[in-house]
């Protein structure tokens, strides 16, 4: 046990010092409580621990998002969304019971990432496109202006709007993004809530005789 144990607490490096001792000491008591002494009965009863460790992530990553979403802060918004989408993933993938399940839902999100990746190169596609013309504008105003001022004025002008277009548009730009990222955090906590159940030691929160 004390085996599983320490391969466990250096795979959740990723939590707080308090959240992996409290994750190390629920489950250390859960085995206690339940006799599973060697490492097979652990794995038999709570997966390896990487299965165990990827899930303990993902749940902690979603509690955090959640908690975060319900007080308002927007603070590194979509870096975290993108940090609980992996773990979702990876938790997902390494669950062998929803194995079956898992490719279809796997599947979806894979086509909600190809739609979210066309949405996304779309919108960076108009983004250049008007960033690109603007500079074609400018380069062309001043290579002409000296021989044709007003037609030089014109790209210049031509130029500097698609400029100020784009200054005022990177706000709603990086709403769209925030946005179509959000999407796909939703969508990956629903799979994740329909896949990944609780493990015994959550639902009995001790352990039982084998």
């Amino acid at each position: 046990m004390n085996d599983y144990i320490e391969e466990l607490k250096a795979m959740l490096t990723q939590l707080g010092a308090q959240e992996q001792s409290d994750v190390l000491d629920f489950y250390t008591e859960y085995l206690q409580d339940g006799q599973f002494v060697t490492y097979t009965d652990c794995v038999r009863e709570l997966g390896t621990p990487r299965q165990l460790a990827r899930k303990v992530l993902a749940d902690y990553s979603i509690k955090n998002l959640n908690t975060a979403s319900q007080s308002g802060s927007r603070a590194n918004k979509p870096k975290d969304d993108v940090k609980t989408i992996w773990l979702i993933v990876l938790a997902v993938l390494s669950t062998p019971i929803t194995i079956p399940l898992a490719f279809g839902a796997v599947g979806l999100f894979i086509a909600a990432i190809a739609v979210a990746v066309g949405i996304l190169a779309a919108i960076f596609g108009v983004g250049f496109g008007v960033i690109f013309g603007g500079l074609v504008s400018l380069v062309t105003g001043l290579g002409v202006v000296s021989n044709n001022f007003w037609v030089g004025i014109f790209y210049l002008g031509v130029g500097l709007i698609a400029a100020g277009a784009i200054i005022m548009l990177i706000p709603a730009f990086r709403g769209l993004v925030d946005g179509v990222i959000h999407g796909i955090t939703v969508f990956s906590k629903w799979m994740y809530s329909k896949i990944v159940k609780k493990n015994r030691a959550e639902k009995h929160g001790r352990g039982q005789q084998k």
